[in-house]
């Protein structure tokens, strides 16, 4: 490559003082180089004397098939660097908010081991268990319940009891804890996902013998799911870290429900996805969780 981008340099200059100074070399050395590439494709390439320099018509030939060369493999570089910074970076999808005890110290243990990879967090919405893995940005979620997961590998990571919220003068409220059959006969705050899997956790289907749910209300967020139990419009199954953040100022409170099975903590990445960044981020939150 250096070697034709010499001749280029002399074939649109028709000068080696003018053409060595563009390629910041002398004179002597441009003709070294002219001389080598001339023995590496067995033919003159340069007619130079006293009064000028042309190119032979095997320079002329040559020349023409360089260019396009050269500039193919700038290409190839530019498309690699880009490639190589694609490859430097991880957006992480974040669902459950009682994983930020976990997430902090994971990040903190990432970048300490990977300071060079520039991360984004995705905060998935309500409605996507699956925290942008499946259509979206992120590489790496942390997830929470029960979802359908074709292509994607989870690693548990944690459970918590699940239970009941309602609101706090709801006749249930005054339990200390609450049975499954009288919880199945409550109304219930839907969010409408339409992964069935999840849908079925959280309404606990498997203790309904088939019988659909009443809903009472649909709500899109978080935040409108404690609004909603708070004004006594349904109940939910949710764990009490969940209600002891973001449901006390909604009047929302827990109530254990033993029956229900617990729920579990994830983080996620997509099958055979093993690039350093995101094995990397893997192993920092098994090593946050390991360390308390």
């Amino acid at each position: 490559m250096r070697h034709l981008r010499a001749l280029l340099a002399l074939a649109e200059e028709l000068n080696f003082t003018r053409a060595a100074e563009r390629l910041h070399l002398t004179q002597q050395a441009l003709s070294g180089q002219i001389r080598q590439l001339e023995e590496r494709v067995g033919a003159r390439l340069v007619e130079r004397d006293t009064r000028r320099v042309q190119l032979t018509r095997a320079g002329r030939t040559l020349c023409e098939h360089a260019r396009p060369l050269l500039a193919g493999a700038e290409h190839a570089v530019l498309a690699t660097r880009a490639a190589g910074h694609e490859a430097a970076r991880l957006t992480v999808g974040y669902v459950a908010p009682l994983t930020r005890r976990l997430v902090a110290p994971a990040f903190q243990r990432f970048y300490a081991a990977q300071p060079e990879v520039e991360v984004t967090i995705h905060f998935a919405g309500f409605l996507d268990p699956l925290g942008g893995l499946r259509e979206g940005p992120s590489d790496v979620a942390i997830l929470y319940g029960e979802f359908e997961h074709e292509g994607i590998e989870l690693q548990r990571l944690f459970s918590e009891p699940r239970g009941i919220a309602l609101a706090v003068d709801h006749p249930l409220a005054a339990r200390p804890e609450v049975k499954i059959e009288d919880f199945i006969r409550e109304p219930l705050v839907e969010v409408p996902v339409r992964d069935r899997v999840w849908s079925d956790f959280w309404t606990a289907a498997s203790h309904r013998d088939g019988t659909p749910p009443q809903i009472g209300v649909s709500v899109t967020t978080l935040d409108g799911l404690m609004e909603a139990i708070g004004a006594g419009l349904g109940v939910a199954t949710t764990a009490a870290p969940v209600v002891d953040m973001l449901g006390t100022a909604a009047g929302v409170v827990f109530r254990p429900v033993p029956e229900l099975s617990p729920l579990d903590f994830f983080v996620a990445r997509r099958e055979h996805d093993d690039r350093a960044q995101v094995t990397g981020f893997l192993d920092a939150v098994t090593a946050a969780l390991q360390s308390g």
